[in-house]
């Protein structure tokens, strides 16, 4: 609740303020960028969009769910001496790409005869990890959070070629409830043998046990992979995969009889700490979102694994860019928790690149590319710029569902010198037209829901900061609060994904009460909340949070 003490125009200044700050934020636009939103466009400082190498966790994060970190962050607390360089980075990222590509392929009616020599074969370099426990009593791994495989599996105690950088192994004879071999009757296999896309294995046995999730979400006879002959480079301190793909083994079907196949993640930046949801937890969110049909890839969409939607266009500062809807058509677009770069079509792309540059053309672009492994190739040197006015990027998907970019989401970089468009094209399919894959560095920050049942994505953004955060960083409410203007509840919160602000307004006996639907304008409630402002009068907010 925010209480402004009797004055004239130092109050009404402060509760504008206040309330601008809040229409700003709901919308998602910067408060320093207010009137910038308004055509699709945002300033933002340059130095939030580099790297953050402090965890930042207490402003940020989901407060129920798995927590989830980025593998090489400040918050992973994996031990790591140093992160991959931006050259690792986008070379695996390739990697990664192309064999989603090829595998796709296979899904491609000429070449379905070819699946079944390659259905071990998985892409991994999964950014985001998650903390999962199996056993009796549990014993706790970090896992690598992946849309795109369907196979669970850790690194057990006996293991014979061990991953290097893995802080825990599983001891079957430490656990009460262990049993070896496959406990789901449609499976015969006591073995796996995973092969990811850069070469990297895990081989091993299937065995089941009691997989805990959080206290409250455990599940007996969990089938999942024990690795005993592991290889590459998954990460430091990394142990294994979580599966969350459509397979009959994927953490998803198995725990379909509680949850409803039902799933949703906010992976979060660096400094940050995100949160994996199931079940009921998931869909209390749902009021906020946009959703999306899932729909068949190649073959069908339960073959091949990866979750498919429909992409239409593209807009960049609210200037549609018409592309052919047959463009991302076929082979289709995926969700994919583990590819980095946002992919597009060449044509889709070059689009994207052109709009970019012209929404970007007041700001000197950087020269050349560092090395052959960079695929981004829209920069700029923002070297002696405070603020970047940023085009605000909105994927359009099926349904009215549009997925909005700013800020990080849009762009790239480790140093001010070379800021990138955070888009690249899919060069390398050999698909005409090619695969669009909508990578992690877009969805960070997000709410995505995976509606497996219900076959839909849906879309929405993130928890933001308390209101007393708020007011912390906000240069004319924390001159408000540090003066005593302002008294701030700290139990009071305010979300990204409002579905609904309320102000009551009390004023010599007399009240009344404006409200603020989703979808709606926020000018009118802006200024009938000024023309509220007296000389004697409180203000309470209230929010309806669902994100």
């Amino acid at each position: 609740m925010a209480t402004l003490c009797p004055s004239t125009a130092i109050y009404h200044l402060l509760f504008s303020s206040l309330l601008l700050f809040f229409s700003c934020y709901v919308s998602g636009i910067p408060v320093y960028g207010a009137e910038e939103g308004k055509d699709g466009f945002h300033s933002i400082p340059v130095s939030s969009l580099l790297p953050k190498n402090k965890c930042s966790a207490s402003a940020r994060g989901g407060s129920q769910g798995l927590p989830i970190t980025q593998k090489y962050g400040p918050c992973s607390g994996s031990g790591h001496s140093q992160p991959p360089s931006p050259q690792e980075i986008f070379g695996r990222d390739e990697s990664r790409v192309s064999f989603i590509n090829s595998k796709c392929n296979q899904y491609t009616s000429g070449n379905l005869k070819n699946h079944a020599h390659n259905n071990n074969l998985f892409d991994e370099d999964g950014n985001f990890l998650v903390d999962v426990a199996f056993g009796t009593p549990p014993q706790k791994f970090k896992l690598i959070l992946d849309t795109g495989s369907s196979i669970t599996w850790t690194q057990c105690k006996a293991c014979v070629n061990c991953l290097q950088d893995s802080h825990q192994y599983f001891d079957s004879s430490a656990s009460s409830t262990y049993s070896f071999g496959s406990c789901i009757p449609s499976t015969v296999e006591n073995n796996y043998n995973m092969t990811y896309g850069d070469e990297s294995t895990s081989v091993g046995n299937y065995g089941c046990d009691t997989m805990t999730l959080e206290p409250s979400d455990v599940f007996p006879k969990f089938q999942f992979g024990c690795g005993i002959n592991n290889k590459g480079d998954f990460g430091s301190g990394v142990d294994g995969m979580l599966g969350l793909g459509r397979g009959q083994l994927s953490t998803v079907s198995q725990t379909a009889s509680k949850f409803n196949k039902v799933f949703s993640y906010c992976l979060p930046e660096e400094d940050s700490i995100g949160s994996l949801l199931f079940g009921e937890k998931a869909t209390s969110q749902s009021s906020s979102l946009k959703f999306t049909s899932l729909v068949n890839g190649p073959g069908t969409l339960q073959e091949s694994g990866y979750y498919f939607v429909n992409l239409s266009d593209i807009s960049v500062g609210n200037e549609r860019l018409n592309i052919p809807s047959s463009v991302f058509a076929s082979p289709g677009t995926i969700i994919d928790s583990g590819t980095v770069i946002t992919r597009l079509p060449q044509r889709a792309y070059s689009a994207l690149k052109a709009a970019f540059k012209k929404a970007m053309a007041k700001y000197p672009l950087s020269n050349g590319r560092p090395n052959e492994n960079d695929m981004l190739d829209t920069c700029y040197n923002l070297s002696g710029t405070k603020d970047v006015l940023l085009p605000k990027i909105v994927l359009h998907c099926g349904g009215g569902a549009d997925v909005r970019l700013s800020g990080k989401r849009v762009v790239w970089g480790n140093d001010t010198s070379r800021l990138c468009l955070a888009f690249a094209g899919n060069s390398k399919s050999t698909m005409n037209p090619e695969l669009t894959i909508i990578g992690n560095r877009q969805q960070v920050s997000l709410t995505v829901l995976y509606d497996i049942q219900g076959g839909r994505i849906g879309f929405g953004g993130n928890v933001g900061p308390s209101l007393k955060h708020v007011a912390e960083t906000s240069g004319i409410l924390q001159w408000a609060v540090a003066h005593g203007y302002i008294a701030l509840l700290p139990q009071v919160r305010v979300s990204r994904s409002f579905s609904a602000l309320e102000m009551s307004h009390s004023h010599s006996g007399q009240s009344s009460e404006l409200t603020w639907l989703e979808g709606e304008a926020m000018e009118p409630i802006e200024e009938h909340a000024k023309s509220l402002v007296s000389s004697d009068s409180s203000y309470e907010l209230d929010s309806d949070e669902s994100g």
